[in-house]
């Protein structure tokens, strides 16, 4: 009898550990999961602050930039493309941005920043001209997501037309 008490104690003891490692383990991956969202939050600030410092620092593209995008079509074709190759590698961060945050990798609170600076970036009409001769580079999906910020109407802010966003 001793030794059937004994075996069933073992069980017991035996099962109580097997739900305290599922339980360590289910925390482990929650701290893991929240590791990973904040490394790639990260990834997507370094990129994106990346981009507008290299922009930021050469006064000759910031010079581009802001006429670009008043002037589009009067531009040369150097002008053109080097603007359109600024413009192409801000989206694809932003594209990249989206998909993260389809896959519940980001938050819908970080997207929402980066919105708001997809609707500044392709405000301007030379901007627009510039998303409609490349927007077949992009997936579906991102080409339907900047086409409806761009078709939503604007409100004035600070003497400047703004995208409304409705980001939460």
């Amino acid at each position: 009898m001793l030794l059937e008490q004994l075996a069933s104690l073992a069980s017991v003891v035996s099962a109580s550990a097997i739900v305290m490692s599922a339980i360590y383990a289910s925390i482990q991956i929650r701290h893991n999961t929240v590791a990973v969202r904040a490394s790639a939050f990260q990834q997507v600030v370094d990129s994106f602050a990346g981009i507008s410092f290299d922009l930021a620092k050469d006064e000759r593209l910031v010079a581009l930039y802001l006429r670009a995008g008043k002037e589009f079509a009067s531009l040369d074709e150097m002008e053109r493309t080097q603007y359109s190759l600024m413009l192409l590698s801000f989206l694809r961060r932003a594209e990249n941005v989206l998909f993260q945050s389809n896959i519940r990798m980001l938050h819908t609170e970080h997207w929402c920043g980066i919105r708001t600076s997809i609707e500044a970036i392709l405000a301007p009409p030379g901007a627009q001209s510039s998303w409609r001769e490349m927007k077949n580079r992009f997936n579906p999906e991102f080409r339907a997501f900047v086409d409806s910020l761009l078709a939503a109407p604007a409100r004035i802010s600070s003497g400047s037309a703004v995208k409304s966003s409705q980001c939460l």
